[in-house]
């Protein structure tokens, strides 16, 4: 007599009391899933206990890649559509998802937000192949799109796409009266580095962190590339992918990003002005941070900016008269 795991499990419960602590039923809302548990499963009279995870407020899709199937662990269910390669997890932690010419997407009504946040961690990889395709088409690769591309229109709420070239991260959102709106970052991707992004949509703002009223459309959302995506040769990692239904705050998205600079608090240095003076320099810098000293610089500044592909030769210094002109970070005000 064969059994499938269904008539295991309940032969299982039949033989064995487990004081009640979980019920098995047969329906779900993953489509291959065997049996579902709709509380918790207790081992050893509940020496051990196995429940979901728990919930983060808004979190309306998070995908671990741990899994073989993109599978949602926000508990909301936004389960994808296609097959996860497994790769290194970031901190060596689980796997990550490899793309390459691949994608999956999410089809969901959840996602129909106005004010977003997509958060993940990603690692450029690269060869000869890829590298000659960039070369050839120089161009903005998709690694988030959500919407439809053509010759003639461009639906995204949101695009994150990096160019394998330059490193660069542009970030497109569709408005309003078929306008998009296009944000390039300052700061640029190594590869062979992981990186954490974050992408907030606020109101009439847009926030794009690195280590207009927006059309709601309800598209499916694409990850890793896309179908209309022909000649991007852009092959990279993706770990921990989170979109949230609302603002994230700065606090949360910093303390999310904490290992990704290895041992520098994310809070500690900021990209004040590129291409200014030092007096704009000086004024950048927002409230409780000012321009950093070259002590600051040596001990956190230059790693920071090395990490963000940023000139250390253009960095100026507040008590220093040289150069006078370029790149102002802005270090946290101290209290000691």
């Amino acid at each position: 007599m064969s059994f499938n795991l269904s008539h295991l499990f309940l032969y299982f419960l039949t033989h064995y009391s487990l004081h009640n602590c979980c019920r098995f039923i047969e329906s779900t809302k993953f489509d291959s899933c065997d049996l579902t548990v709709d509380s918790a499963i207790c081992i050893n009279n509940s020496e051990k206990v196995i429940l979901p995870d728990a919930r983060r407020l808004g979190r309306i899709l998070y995908m671990k890649f741990d899994e073989s199937r993109p599978v949602d662990s926000s508990g909301v269910g936004n389960h994808g559509i296609g097959q996860v390669s497994g790769h290194s997890g970031f901190g060596g932690v689980g796997t990550s998802a490899y793309f390459r010419n691949n994608f999956i997407h999410v089809k969901s009504n959840d996602l129909k937000t106005a004010e977003f946040t997509y958060m993940f961690y990603i690692y450029i990889l690269s060869d000869e192949k890829s590298h000659q395709n960039g070369l050839k088409y120089d161009q903005y690769c998709p690694v988030i799109h959500k919407g439809y591309k053509t010759d003639l229109a461009n639906e995204a709420t949101p695009e994150i796409s990096v160019n394998p070239n330059s490193g660069r991260i542009k970030i497109a959102i569709s408005l309003q009266g078929n306008k998009t709106v296009e944000l390039t970052s300052n700061s640029r991707l190594q590869k062979h580095h992981w990186y954490h992004i974050a992408l907030v949509r606020e109101k009439y703002d847009i926030l794009l962190f690195v280590d207009a009223l927006t059309r709601i459309n309800p598209l499916p959302l694409y990850i890793g590339s896309t179908p209309f995506s022909v000649n991007c040769d852009f092959p990279f990692l993706m770990d921990e992918l989170s979109i949230f239904s609302h603002a994230v705050g700065t606090d949360e998205i910093q303390a999310e990003a904490s290992f990704a600079l290895g041992g520098i608090e994310s809070s500690y240095v900021t990209i004040g002005c590129t291409n200014c003076s030092k007096e704009e320099a000086m004024a950048s810098c927002p409230d409780g941070y000012h321009l950093c000293n070259k002590f600051e610089l040596y001990t956190a500044g230059y790693k920071v900016a090395r990490k963000l592909s940023l000139a250390s030769s253009d960095i100026m210094a507040s008590a220093s008269a040289e150069p006078s002109s370029g790149i102002g970070l802005c270090c946290t005000n101290l209290n000691y």
